[in-house]
């Protein structure tokens, strides 16, 4: 009895696997049909950074924009240079805190234009300028497998100037437009209705990093830095999830200028957050594909944050996790 029990469990994943397998093919197909070129929005805004910036002056632009991410353009070089994001700001402001303060860096970083920012982020964890780019004309799928290489969710569409041969920055395309493109024309959507987070294996489970209102956001910065991780969950006393700070927290703090007061509570940062901020979202791993996709698109939240049926955290579901399930 135990051999058969055995078997009918190999079945069962085979048939799981096989399910998988069936549905990265049907997405993997579709975006073989479509290039980048179909992601760009007949009018659309698009902020371009020359190197010849103040690094200050060109976080400033992220942070009063509100955008996360911006390709920077060498122009004595007339070429793509690689996009400045809201990590970046991360890892800036976690590298100065623990070393300088506000005023000394501030003072530095006054001193230092983006054509230099390589230097820059080599003085912490070697982290390399998101330089990753595709031609307008690749296809999604190629696209999608070259930002899958990476820990970037964001990239340019560099195409070439045919008289001069210099680099013309088209747009910007990040993961979220990918699966939102995906979610609302893939044709066979009853297929994303069949299968659960659980059934498809996507998202992080075990070991997550928390944190509660009472934490400073510093300390939040830190855990974003030392486990490479956006987001971070925000707990109760009993481990149930009341919100999450991200990376976009950060970009809210400097736009208030709060920069040099970081030892503010993760209650008191999250207060500054817009009404119509999307906030925390939460799913289960019974959820289907086809309801977090539809979440994802609804909201525009970067990820959701797996419970239990108490509430409390098991996993985090990020854009990667949900694009990588459905690549062959």
């Amino acid at each position: 009895m135990d051999a058969a029990a055995g078997g009918g469990g190999a079945v069962d994943a085979r048939l799981a696997a096989a399910k998988r397998k069936e549905l990265a093919q049907l997405a993997s197909f579709f975006l073989k049909q479509h290039s980048a070129y179909d992601m760009i929005p007949v009018s659309f805004r698009l902020i371009v950074l020359d190197t010849k910036l103040l690094v200050t002056k060109a976080l400033s632009a992220l942070v009063q924009n509100g955008v996360e991410s911006a390709p920077m353009y060498d122009s004595a070089q007339a070429c793509y240079a690689g996009m400045l994001t809201t990590t970046d700001l991360v890892n800036l402001i976690q590298y100065y805190y623990s070393n300088f303060s506000y005023t000394e860096a501030i003072e530095d970083l006054g001193k230092v234009r983006l054509e230099n920012y390589k230097e820059l982020l080599l003085r912490f964890k070697s982290r390399q300028t998101n330089t990753l780019c595709a031609n307008p004309l690749d296809t999604l799928y190629e696209v999608s497998r070259r930002l899958l290489a990476t820990d970037y969710s964001t990239l340019a569409l560099v195409d070439e100037d045919s008289d001069t041969g210099n680099d013309v920055i088209v747009s910007v395309l990040s993961i979220y437009r990918i699966l939102n493109f995906m979610a609302v024309n893939i044709d066979d959507k009853k297929k994303l209705r069949q299968h659960s987070l659980y059934e498809m294996q996507i998202g992080t489970y075990g070991d997550l990093v928390t944190s509660t209102m009472d934490a400073s956001a510093i300390d939040v910065i830190r855990m974003f830095v030392d486990s490479n991780i956006s987001v971070v969950p925000i707990l109760d006393d009993n481990g149930v999830v009341l919100n999450v700070f991200a990376e976009s927290d950060i970009i809210l703090l400097a736009r208030e200028g709060l920069l040099d007061e970081l030892d503010i509570s993760v209650s008191e940062a999250l207060a500054l957050r817009p009404d119509d901020y999307p906030g925390v979202h939460t799913c289960t791993q019974s959820d289907t594909l086809f309801s977090v996709l539809d979440t994802i698109r609804k909201t525009h939240v970067q990820r959701l944050i797996v419970v239990d049926d108490d509430i409390r955290p098991v996993g985090v579901v990020a854009l990667s996790d949900v694009l990588r399930a459905l690549i062959v």
